[in-house]
């Protein structure tokens, strides 16, 4: 028999993006399937649009927006030992996505995750969403070992996911993938990036204002560190990704964003602290086994110049 799998579509105020991923879904030929929306307590008619429109999908109604936290009550309500997680913007593309994805957990069977090629609305690569420690230019055709968990655009063995805690509240929205990441490879577990699932990301701008990134991943970057790296090693990755926050945030005219960032990071710090579970030295060992190809920070600087003038 088959493996039972879940999709579970992550909501917040994009009614019609939320259709257009619950159709993408729909038509997905997997034989045991189930679906959920999640909704973070939209006012939009999100919920009753899925209500009318969709009565074979289980409705998670939120009764407030926890932003991506949302994510683990899908996952504890899923009944699917594979559960999908997308946001509601990212649509799957063939209608053999789910059955592809279940083959790369069996070609993987350490895997806790398998990350998925995410496509721009035009259908080429998403550099912009490209998180893994390689080159997407050499690597985005490959399958291989990764450090990251693509929050809207990957599948988890559930029970993985919820032993490892799932993505945690305080992040809100940013890095809590890379948290996440963290926590299941420090439990034994693999994470996999597999070309054989794409999707395709919509790109919506909407109700995301544009300092947001630039404070939360200044603020969260530094709690990653605190709640899972080694001393010696949270230390390096904050000084590291604060000169690169502050770069990218100079450049954007976001400076303000990424001072406060700072400053309720430091606020915020006793809270990560409660948390702290610095991973095993095998798992550093790992890590740095994962990220030998990843392209240097002067090539990843070049990389994003470039796409800016795109």
């Amino acid at each position: 028999m088959s493996t039972l799998v879940t999709i579970a579509i992550l909501n917040y105020q994009r009614r019609d993006a939320l259709r257009r991923a619950l159709e993408a879904a729909r038509a997905q030929r997997y034989a045991r399937l189930e679906v959920l929306a999640i909704d973070n307590a939209s006012s939009d008619g999100s919920q009753e649009m899925v209500r009318d429109e969709f009565p074979d999908v289980h409705l998670v109604a939120l009764p407030e927006n926890i932003a991506a936290a949302a994510r683990n009550e899908g996952v504890r309500a899923a009944k699917g030992e594979i559960v999908f997680t997308l946001d509601n913007d990212v649509l799957l593309s063939t209608p053999d996505d789910v059955a592809r994805g279940v083959a790369a957990f069996e070609r993987h069977p350490r895997a806790a995750v398998v990350n998925f090629t995410i496509l721009g609305p035009d259908g080429i690569l998403s550099r912009r969403d490209w998180c893994h420690p390689r080159d997407p230019d050499r690597w985005a055709g490959a399958e291989f070992l990764t450090d990251y968990v693509l929050e809207g655009a990957s599948a988890c063995r559930r029970e993985a996911f919820l032993a490892a805690g799932g993505y945690w509240r305080p992040f809100f929205i940013g890095h809590e993938g890379w948290d996440l990441a963290l926590r299941l490879l420090d439990a034994g577990h693999e994470l996999v990036y597999s070309p054989d699932v794409q999707v395709r990301h919509m790109v919506d701008p909407t109700v995301r204002p544009s300092s947001r990134i630039y404070y939360t991943f200044t603020r969260n970057a530094i709690w990653v560190a605190l709640r899972s790296y080694r001393a010696r090693a949270a230390a390096a990755s904050i000084a590291r990704d604060m000169l690169l926050m502050a770069y990218t945030a100079a450049r954007a005219g976001e400076l303000r964003a990424w001072a406060r960032g700072v400053v309720d990071a430091v606020r915020g710090s006793r809270r990560a602290l409660r948390t702290r579970r610095p991973m095993s030295v095998e798992t550093s060992r790992q890590l740095a086994r994962i990220r030998a190809l990843k392209p240097s920070i002067a090539a990843r600087a070049l990389r994003h110049a470039r796409e800016r003038l795109i």
